[in-house]
């Protein structure tokens, strides 16, 4: 009886880590439509993720595949998305917070990362998925202020 118990529980939380993971890596793909935002709060900013795979099960990473447009110029990247849990049990409105990191292919003055946090509320209507931080040169040169959702 100890033992169907036992098995049963890790049924249980092996699925949901699973479905969990499936989840996250849908709301991110975002129907393969662009998030929208801004840089530097004023240039029109698109973000697309192709690719979404769950890197490191114990740390909650994803690895993700995609590019930034800004005003028609675009940018491919990959980079990581990373579940916080001191973030996401300090969110006043109960939202679930990753850590951001893109790093955009190319040397150009144009070219960077995108660090910040993406928070993702749960409503039964539409989940919402804000992405947030700062867009730094490679040559550091160049640091702004970027937001993108959907």
């Amino acid at each position: 009886m100890v033992m169907k118990k036992v098995i049963f529980l890790l049924v249980f939380i092996f699925g949901f880590t699973i479905f969990n993971a499936q989840e996250v890596e849908k709301l991110i793909k975002n129907n393969n439509e662009y998030f929208i935002g801004k840089i530097d709060n004023s240039a029109n900013l698109k973000v697309l993720f192709e690719t979404i795979s769950k890197e490191n099960q114990e740390k909650d990473t994803y690895k993700v595949f995609g590019f930034s447009d800004v005003e028609g110029t675009k940018a491919y990247f990959e980079g990581t998305i990373t579940f916080d849990t001191e973030k996401t049990q300090n969110s006043k409105d109960q939202s679930k917070i990753y850590d951001l990191k893109l790093s955009e292919k190319g040397n150009g003055k144009h070219n960077g990362i995108f660090s910040g946090e993406l928070s993702i509320k749960e409503s039964s209507d539409k989940n919402q998925l804000k992405f947030e931080g700062t867009w730094t040169n490679y040559g550091n040169t160049l640091k702004f202020p970027f937001y993108f959702n959907n």
